[in-house]
């Protein structure tokens, strides 16, 4: 079959690869769509820890079940759940198994789904009706990394937000906390086509966090230079939220979080619940990702497709399993 594989430095190519196989509690999974996002960038580029070169790219998932299994009929729709957690660490056994001490993914750790099929963990799919959208339901992955900041945050009825990123997971983060009730939502974005997509889905935007006047100030960016004004944007009292991944230790100003009293959340990926409370959102429209999905691509121009990506050409990319 087809698969889009990191093949080492920064070379990323469609190339052939045998069918993955289900069995020993993994089921086959017809790829309709699969988003990439920073994270695949990253391993494209060689920095990320964990990917080795060969690795099928991919962890936003939309698809078909290659046969019948767990009561779904073969051909049912499904969204696909990534994370795959060992289940024995202490995260794990205390009800938090996205914090996994040994938490592998699909597409960085385990062959992805920017490929026609996928082996899954049985565990790890989540159906959906028969009319719902695969394209859109591509996206239930990162928004549920938004759905899981904003409940994170706490975020009262009324408050102001702020959020540094305009990218896929800034600008849903920025959604969510307007779906919660946020009374004024402001994006901080330096690149002026994202500052610009930021404001026609009805968001004040800025290039930079300033003022402090946010009640609640979401880092989506993972910027050191975010990092740096973060203490400075949030209000006394407020909380500042991390969705972003840093690489590396980054600045950030002890004195004025302690003397403002601000709480400082972090938050990773999704659990379970929050990736069903994504694909609900999108499935009954209270979410629609349509502005955010620049491209579909089928795989036969995956690669060309990240290069564009990779020059800072889009927002999203859904490279075409077998829709």
């Amino acid at each position: 079959m087809r698969a889009l594989v990191w093949e080492g430095g920064s070379q990323v190519a469609v190339a052939e690869r045998p069918r993955p196989a289900a069995g020993d509690g993994t089921v086959l999974v017809d790829v309709a769509y699969c988003g990439l996002c920073g994270t695949d960038l990253h391993i494209c580029a060689g920095e990320h820890p964990r990917a080795r070169p060969g690795i099928v790219l991919g962890h936003e998932i939309s698809g078909r079940l290659h046969a019948a299994a767990g009561g779904l009929a073969a051909g049912a729709k499904v969204v696909v759940d990534p994370l795959v957690s060992c289940g024995t660490c202490r995260p794990c056994r205390s009800g938090r198994p996205h914090t996994c001490a040994n938490l592998r993914l699909l597409g960085i750790d385990l062959p992805g789904g920017a490929a026609e099929q996928v082996a899954v963990p049985a565990d790890r799919v989540i159906p959906v009706s028969d009319a719902a959208d695969l394209r859109l339901l591509a996206f239930a992955e990162p928004l549920a990394v938004a759905v899981r900041a904003v409940r994170r945050s706490g975020l009262v009825l009324g408050q102001e937000v702020a959020v540094a990123g305009a990218g896929p997971i800034g600008l849903a983060v920025a959604a969510c906390a307007r779906l919660a009730g946020a009374g004024r939502v402001l994006v901080a974005e330096p690149v002026p086509g994202r500052r610009r997509l930021a404001a026609d889905l009805g968001f004040e935007t800025t290039e930079a966090l300033a003022g402090g006047a946010a009640e609640v100030v979401f880092d989506a960016a993972a910027h050191p230079a975010v990092a740096a004004g973060l203490a400075g944007a949030v209000a006394v009292g407020g909380r500042a939220v991390l969705v972003g991944v840093y690489g590396a230790p980054a600045p950030l100003d002890l004195q004025a979080l302690t003397f403002k009293e601000v709480t400082v959340i972090g938050t990773r990926v999704y659990s379970r619940d929050d990736l069903r409370v994504a694909t609900a959102m999108i499935a009954d429209g209270r979410f629609d990702p349509s502005p955010l999905i620049t491209w579909s691509v089928p795989l036969t121009g995956a690669a060309s497709a990240v290069d564009d990506l990779r020059a800072g050409r889009g927002v999203k990319l859904l490279v075409e399993g077998a829709p």
